[in-house]
């Protein structure tokens, strides 16, 4: 599989509170769980869409199953993220 848009970005935050971000981030709330790395899973569902997060390690996996539209399809995409301290 290849990402829907290939050479997209992404910016987003995450701390004890949860993330926000533009680009893959489709709901207004999403469980979170925490891993020991210090990434996270987390995931969200509506009539529309399932979207399923992982980061660890610097990466944040994105897979999402599309309910709308001719059948369901399935979205992948996987992005190097890079920690930026400075806005």
């Amino acid at each position: 599989m290849r990402p829907v848009y290939e050479g997209r970005a992404l910016n987003f935050t995450w701390d004890e509170s949860g993330f926000s971000g533009d680009g893959v981030f489709y709901h207004d709330a999403y469980w979170i769980n925490p891993s020991d790395d210090g990434g996270f899973r987390a995931f969200a569902e509506n009539s529309d869409r399932s979207d399923l997060f992982r980061f660890e390690n610097g990466i944040l996996m994105h897979t999402a199953i599309v309910k709308y539209g001719r059948a369901p399809s399935i979205q992948s995409q996987v992005f190097e993220c890079a920690e930026v301290t400075e806005f």
